[in-house]
């Protein structure tokens, strides 16, 4: 996926709330922001708005400290969707397929995302995502691929998101699937960690592995050798959220991404109206 102008006041709306996270002062912030604003007039927009990511990222940690500045909103996050997990979790398990309304609960928790939204409340930001159409819902194409797969590879997005996350994946677990958990290697944005797990409740019989990289989403080039050798003999990917798709778009392989399509570029990527939840599996 190249870069769209979109991408640009995005990355630095992203980069200024994580900067006034960190508590430094208009100085700072200041001169990390005309520094970042640089980079990304500098970009050859062929490249994946991720990597610009993670360019403008590392002058953050530079500029403004290598600490995890959405730290406290991400244990919120993980916190507020935990409160709503018992109704979630009703929900699925009362409907006609549990398995397609674990997908959609999954795809409209993508809506929980500080790198799109300067605040987010989850009740609210469910509900409403939950209201929007299903777009370009590969499910029977998905339903075949998991038939024939052992192992699903689950590349994880956001925290709070991630409670959502644990419901299908439980509903992978109870039709026999096993399911390796791939978090982010570092913090970036509220994006889930290692670190963010321990109150999440993810089963125990989940492998839980990092992608080796900390940028927003899983991008080959530079993520470690160990990821490398997991996603490429995978049976079925479950890419969840945009940065994965941004990173991982145009690759071959069984990867299904499940995310709702929150900006202009990635709708347009997904061919699909901006709003929309997408499951997109493999073409050809």
């Amino acid at each position: 996926m190249h870069t769209y102008p979109e991408c640009i006041p995005c990355i630095l709306r992203a980069s200024l709330t994580a900067g006034r996270l960190s508590g430094k002062g208009e100085e700072e912030l200041w001169s990390a922001l005309q520094e970042a604003a640089q980079v990304c007039a500098a970009w050859e927009r062929e490249k994946p708005p991720i990597a610009l990511g993670a360019e403008v990222a590392t002058v953050l940690k530079r500029k403004l400290g290598q600490g995890d500045p959405f730290w406290k909103a991400k244990k919120e996050g993980n916190a507020a969707v935990l409160r709503l997990y018992p109704a979630l979790k009703e929900r699925v398990r009362s409907s006609k397929d549990p398995l397609f309304e674990a997908l959609r609960l999954s795809a409209a928790g993508n809506a929980l995302d500080l790198g799109v939204h300067p605040e987010v409340h989850a009740e609210e930001a469910l509900s409403l995502a939950l209201r929007q159409p299903l777009s370009r819902w590969d499910y029977e194409l998905f339903q075949k691929h998991l038939k024939e797969a052992e192992i699903v590879l689950y590349l994880a997005d956001n925290a709070g998101e991630i409670v959502v996350d644990r419901i299908l994946i439980e509903e992978l677990l109870a039709l026999g699937k096993r399911v390796t958990l791939a978090v982010r290697g570092g913090p970036i944005l509220n994006d889930v960690t290692l670190a963010d797990l321990a109150e999440v409740g993810i089963p125990q019989e989940v492998e839980i592995i990092s992608t080796g990289s900390d940028l927003p989403g899983v991008f080959l080039p530079l993520s470690s050798a160990d990821f490398l050798a997991r996603f490429h003999r995978a049976e079925l990917i479950l890419s969840k959220g945009m940065g994965n798709f941004e990173g991982l778009h145009g690759e071959r392989g069984p990867i299904f991404f499940l995310f709702q399509a929150k900006c202009y570029p990635v709708a347009q990527e997904a061919g699909v109206k901006v709003g929309s939840l997408v499951l997109l599996g493999p073409r050809g």
